[in-house]
């Protein structure tokens, strides 16, 4: 009884979860559709039986659960990816390591070089000397929107190249499971070819760190620098009545003066909104980007061990966060585009490659790259809104408010990088762009995004604070052991339970 109770609460009040089995139709539908040929069932007749489905089984999903949660609303949309706008069966071709060629299933050899390799899409829409938005370079490219994937540069020879193999879709059963499988839990499609060049030219990616041992003190480093700022943030939050809301009572704006404690310069000099931004912006930094690593050592040691292959190694897969640099470059764009992960980039920027497509909007046109960016983050507001229980404990507003906050993040980014291509395109158009590519003009391209990323989401990230204010999760200290209380000689235990 206790095991209910204890699902109960996590699932109604800290974060959604399953509550009927209709929840796990679409986990189990989707890869049985992918595994059946096509001399079985045709695409057409594919996409008839299993999308409406999958759909259904969502939504009375969400119905139970009293709201969306992250996997149910992330898995029908990557059903309508991979069965209705793409072919995995005529177009995907995954890139098989040579140590662990397949026995059987049609394979296709290519060269790569490691002298040659091409220039990885970074995500970040491009303006050209002509005004023209070089899509190559945009969220992502829609299959058969761009250059084939066989137009692709490569080497035939070279010293450091070798030789990589293709694998498409397997004729039997035996085959399929990995191919599929590989493919559900690839969400980035790193070591696929999918059709689209601006993906394609960049596979196989070239993996993050060049041995076991460097991703080990990678993993040590982040985890220390991600806990230290988890921990001193945290300990500010403490003194900080804006982070706590209490029922009954008004809740303090994000733009009170900052707590008597700090040094009155510093209070009459930094703006409160921009500093408990800064706070809000830290902790999710600490905790998504420098808290990845450390789980990834289990499947590092098992790797060591023999027990898994390559390819599912961390240590061997590309980079999920970029440099900062590109945010210096680029803005909001270098931030979404290539310094943040890029985890559901493919499964919510589909639909609006497709719809984009379906209107036949200029491939280098405003519009077309307007439609592709608000329908991506659009999606992943909806996406985000399932981080939101059903009933949280805390919240002095109504679940859907709370919601929104979170999805509103999102939805607002496209205004920011529409801007910033407005822009590029009037200065490309007026004043050419070769004069921001270096020197002076470079130095102050670079201090005005910095200004204006600051800027940006000093507006918008509170969205995030106060649904994060709403949720409770300032209130809870996240790391067990503080280091900051126990050289204070406050106690080294934040968690009652440990306490107890």
């Amino acid at each position: 009884m206790r095991i209910d109770l204890d699902y109960h609460y996590l699932t109604h009040h800290v974060v959604p979860g399953p509550q009927s089995l209709s929840y796990f139709v679409s986990l189990l539908l989707l890869p049985i559709a992918l595994l059946i040929p096509r001399s079985i069932l045709s695409r057409r007749h594919s996409i008839f039986i299993f999308v409406p489905i999958i759909l259904a089984a969502s939504i009375h999903a969400w119905y139970s659960i009293g709201g969306p949660d992250v996997i149910s609303v992330d898995v029908p949309l990557w059903c309508l990816f991979l069965l209705a706008l793409n072919d995995p069966w005529t177009d995907f071709r995954r890139i098989v390591n040579p140590q662990s060629r397949p026995s059987s299933g049609r394979i296709h050899q290519a060269t790569f070089s490691t002298e040659s390799l091409p220039e990885v899409p970074t995500g970040i829409p491009a303006v050209k000397a002509n005004s023209h938005i070089g899509e190559q370079t945009a969220l992502i490219e829609g299959p058969g929107d761009d250059e084939p994937a066989s137009s692709a540069p490569s080497s035939d020879e070279g010293e450091d190249s070798c030789e990589i193999e293709e694998q498409s879709y397997p004729g039997s059963l035996w085959q399929r499971l990995p191919w599929v499988g590989t493919l559900l839990v690839s969400i980035r499609l790193n070591n696929w070819k999918i059709g689209s060049y601006s993906h394609d030219r960049s596979q196989p990616a070239p993996p993050a760190f060049k041995s076991r041992g460097s991703f080990l003190i990678y993993s040590i480093i982040s985890f220390i620098r991600g806990y230290l700022v988890l921990d001193l943030t945290r300990a500010y939050i403490s003194t900080d009545s804006y982070f706590v809301t209490t029922k009954g009572n008004p809740s303090v704006p994000i733009n009170a003066p900052l707590p008597p404690h700090l040094p009155s310069l510093f209070r009459s000099l930094v703006p409160p909104q921009l500093f408990r931004t800064m706070i809000i912006g830290a902790q999710a930094w600490a905790l998504i980007s420098q808290m990845f690593y450390l789980p990834c050592l289990l499947p590092v040691l098992l790797h060591s061990l023999g027990w898994i292959t390559d390819e599912w190694s961390p240590h061997n897969w590309p980079p999920y966060f970029g440099s900062p640099g590109t945010i210096l470059h680029h803005g909001v764009r270098g931030f979404w585009g290539q310094y943040w992960h890029q985890t559901m980039r493919f499964s919510v920027s589909g639909p609006g490659y497709a719809l984009a497509s379906w209107l036949k909007l200029r491939r280098d046109g405003l519009w077309r790259y307007a439609i592709i960016t608000l329908v991506a983050f659009g999606l992943s507001g909806i996406v985000h809104m399932g981080l939101v229980p059903p009933e949280p404990p805390h919240a002095t507003v109504p679940v859907n408010s709370v919601r929104l906050l979170v999805a509103g993040f999102f939805w607002v980014q496209p205004i920011a990088m529409l801007v910033e291509v407005a822009t590029a395109r009037a200065i490309a158009s007026n004043m050419g762009l070769n004069q921001w590519q270096a020197g002076n003009g470079l130095r102050l391209r670079i201090t005005l995004n910095f200004i204006w990323v600051i800027v940006w989401f000093t507006i918008c990230l509170p969205l995030i604070g106060e649904a994060g204010r709403q949720l409770g999760y300032w209130r809870v200290w996240p790391m067990p052991i503080s280091v900051w209380k126990g050289l204070r000689g406050e106690g080294w235990l934040t968690w009652p339970f440990l306490m107890n």
